[in-house]
């Protein structure tokens, strides 16, 4: 299973939840982009994702791959979120790098 289409929708999810203003608050960084920039970053991962999913198990195993891998990065980020707000922040980009490392291997 690939597993960079699920290291990429955390992050996109990741992106999606400092848009709003409760979790992007609460990591008191003053360098995030404006939300309106975290939003499109979010969707434009989400379907990065879904692209990554499908170009290697190919349409059908793809799309339930990505699903699935979507039905676990949402919960997990979830709970760090809950957990510590900036630690989920900090492994949304992480997981980037290491899903680009995972691709270009």
């Amino acid at each position: 299973m690939p597993y960079e289409s699920g290291l990429i929708s955390y992050a996109a999810f990741a992106s999606l939840a400092l848009a709003m203003k409760k979790h992007g608050s609460s990591l008191g960084w003053s360098a995030l982009p404006p939300p309106r920039v975290l939003r499109m970053l979010g969707w434009a991962l989400l379907a990065l994702s879904a692209m990554a999913a499908v170009a290697r198990l190919g349409l059908a195993l793809g799309v339930t791959a990505w699903f699935a891998q979507m039905c676990v990065a949402a919960p997990l980020l979830v709970l760090v979120l809950s957990w510590r707000p900036k630690l989920s922040a900090i492994l949304a980009g992480v997981g980037l790098v290491c899903a680009v490392l995972i691709v270009m291997l």
